[in-house]
């Protein structure tokens, strides 16, 4: 034991013989860790932020719809209002309340919007307006005007794309037509299906959500509106979107949902599952990432074994005078390990004073993309300009850990050849 103590003494010690090449060493090897922190916080806080923005934009954590939907994209398929009844019943009890934000019916169709200078194919979303304040993101980007309110069901909310290509502004009349829908399985063809309804609209509000396609197609009009000029009956709607309080409970609220419906003619899916390109782009944006903190982890790999072997190699008239004096091969070996654990410690102390602080003013301040991307952001990735980082203890201890395993691992070849110092050569002086 005292013999040990004695050899972690002289690997301090030797550690501080040249303080300001050791403090260098340790301030290069702290950026690795520090950058690993960053760009783990930005990632993780990203991906966060897109699902996020993702299933605020689309149908929500879990979404309710006719049986065929998501492959079709067929408007005729509808839920009966026994369905949707159902389920608001099953999402009321307390266990469900725990778990679930926000919960918005929706009538989906297309349509062609007109103003006095031009015409636009539109989506048709008939929404009911306080439900979907807690679930879309929508009420949320509004530029001019107001969001939607049950006291005014003629109001429209459309995007800044759609309002520019139309010539329109708050308070502009439009005028939206449609075809009523037909439910399979009905015999009504000239009445239903095939019949044009049309009605007569004011621009309530306009918003932008930084996505063109879906600034310049989505409009959004109250539920009941929309059920009356689709002439669909009371209580139906294409699909009823969940938002939750956490993303990771989306396969148990699915789950449950499914129990609760067997034998109903419905789908429910996960964002996963009904936003599958999100899901495919956020997944190889987490390999792409895994790669390059690989990179970051070889280039502080890399930087820890050229300090330790040279400074192994630049000691080896040292170590000739150590083994002199009767220090063994394996006791050499101790003390360069020694060296290296000691200079992976000071490093990782002020790669994460200098990572978490960096990581913190991400967390609050946030990460401005408009800096970066002065002519424009992609629009098929990110929704939010402003990038929040998030990282979690078991990030921190993840990248410490690995970063400590790595120099202990690395350390094993400079103290090899530390121990296989051999005498008399090393001790000739040139």
């Amino acid at each position: 034991m005292t013999s040990a103590l004695l050899l972690v003494k002289i690997s301090w010690r030797n550690l501080w013989r040249n303080p300001r090449g050791t403090l260098l060493t340790a301030l290069a090897l702290g950026l690795g860790l520090a950058l690993l922190l960053i760009s783990l916080g930005l990632l993780d806080g990203g991906h966060e932020q897109t699902i996020a923005d993702g299933v605020r934009l689309g149908p929500g954590h879990v979404v309710i719809q006719a049986k065929g939907y998501q492959d079709t994209s067929s408007d005729e398929l509808l839920l009966p209002a026994q369905v949707v009844s159902t389920v608001d019943g099953f999402l009321q009890t307390g266990a469900m309340k725990q778990v679930v934000r926000g919960v918005s019916p929706r009538l989906l169709a297309t349509g062609l919007l007109s103003s006095s200078a031009n015409a636009a194919g539109v989506r048709i979303m008939g929404v009911m307006p306080p439900a979907e304040r807690a679930v879309s993101l929508i009420p949320q980007r509004m530029i001019q005007g107001t969001y939607l309110n049950d006291d005014k069901l003629s109001g429209v909310v459309i995007g800044d794309e759609l309002a520019r290509k139309l010539e329109v502004k708050i308070g502009s009349k439009v005028v939206l037509m449609t075809q009523a829908l037909q439910q399979p399985g009905t015999e009504t063809k000239k009445s239903g299906g095939e019949e044009m309804h049309s009605t007569l609209l004011r621009v309530s509000g306009i918003f932008r959500t930084g996505l063109q396609a879906f600034d310049a197609n989505i409009i959004q009009l109250p539920l009941p509106a929309a059920q009356t000029l689709l002439g669909v009956a009371d209580g139906q709607v294409t699909q009823v979107a969940l938002l939750l309080e956490r993303e990771g409970d989306a396969l148990l609220v699915a789950r449950a949902l499914r129990k609760q419906l067997t034998g109903a003619p419905v789908e429910v899916l996960t964002w996963r599952e009904s936003l599958p390109m999100l899901a495919q782009i956020l997944g190889l944006d987490h390999a792409f990432n895994y790669v390059m903190n690989a990179v970051i982890l070889a280039m502080v790999g890399l930087g820890i074994l050229n300090t330790i072997l040279m400074r192994v190699l630049e000691r080896r008239y040292e170590f000739g005078v150590c083994k002199a004096l009767g220090l063994r091969p394996g006791q050499l070996a101790v003390v360069v390990v020694g060296e290296s654990l000691a200079l992976t410690a000071i490093s990782l102390a002020l790669g994460l004073a200098l990572g978490l602080s960096v990581q913190h003013y991400f967390a609050t301040s946030g990460l401005d993309l408009r800096l970066v991307f002065r002519t424009g952001l992609p629009p098929a990735l990110v929704f939010d300009p402003i990038l929040y980082s998030r990282l979690t203890m078991n990030r921190i201890v993840w990248s410490v850990s690995i970063v400590f395993m790595m120099a202990t691992i690395i350390s094993f070849y400079p103290a090899f050849k530390a121990a296989q110092t051999e005498l008399p050569d090393a001790l000739k002086v040139l």
